[in-house]
């Protein structure tokens, strides 16, 4: 199984095209460095930091992958935003999970046993 970081982003949020990769990233780094020195965070070095970008349409769908993923046994690291720019504070716009383990499902929701609907794969 591929040991892999999987940010997973809101696209309802309006916010302008240039926001939606930054907020990737953060939770990226974030992700990775609630991980450092792991073992996981190790494979996902030696293994060329493999990601997979999901996105859901909603604060609902969001919160489901990140309870689906820590359900699993998975790190998770929901981002809120600062409310500097486009969104108010504290309003949840990604979250990333892993460096972990994770089954490759084409892209897909790998927390469950089968793809559910909410999650469209970029």
């Amino acid at each position: 199984m591929p040991t892999k970081l999987v940010p997973v982003v809101r696209t309802d949020l309006e916010m302008g095209r240039a926001r939606s990769p930054r907020r990737s990233a953060h939770a990226a780094v974030a992700a990775a460095l609630d991980t450092l020195g792991s073992a996981d965070f190790r494979t996902w070095l030696r293994e060329g930091q493999p990601k997979v970008v999901l996105r859901v349409t909603g604060d609902e769908r969001l919160r489901r992958v990140c309870a689906d993923a820590e359900a699993a046994g998975l790190p998770v690291r929901l981002i809120r935003d600062a409310g500097r720019t486009q969104v108010a504070a504290g309003t949840a716009t990604c979250c990333a999970v892993g460096p972990a383990p994770i089954p490759d499902r084409t892209g897909r929701h790998a927390f469950r046993h089968s793809p559910p609907p909410y999650l469209a794969a970029p």
